[in-house]
């Protein structure tokens, strides 16, 4: 399967390209991270402390959460920024 990464993910895979995790049709998310702790340890570690979430076909899915061929799966890690509220009253 397909693993879409970003942000600072990107920089801990050598060549910083998206991961290709052999995971049985069925398989849960819990097995995928379980590859992915093994191939990628550093990764591995920000998963299971839960510093990265794991998306599903655009949404937040579960250890639980079973996995198809086709689906979309991405590794999100935490995002910083402003709010846009504030940048328009500085603005206004």
């Amino acid at each position: 399967m397909k693993v879409k990464l970003f942000g600072m993910l990107k920089t801990m895979i050598p060549g910083g390209k998206d991961l290709e995790v052999a995971i049985a049709e069925g398989g849960q998310v819990r097995d995928l991270v379980h590859s992915i702790q093994v191939e990628h340890p550093q990764v591995g570690e920000l998963l299971d402390k839960k510093k990265v979430l794991i998306s599903v076909n655009q949404e937040i899915a579960h250890w639980d959460t079973v996995l198809k061929e086709a689906d979309e799966i991405a590794l999100l890690p935490p995002f910083a920024g402003g709010s846009c509220v504030s940048w328009a009253k500085e603005k206004g």
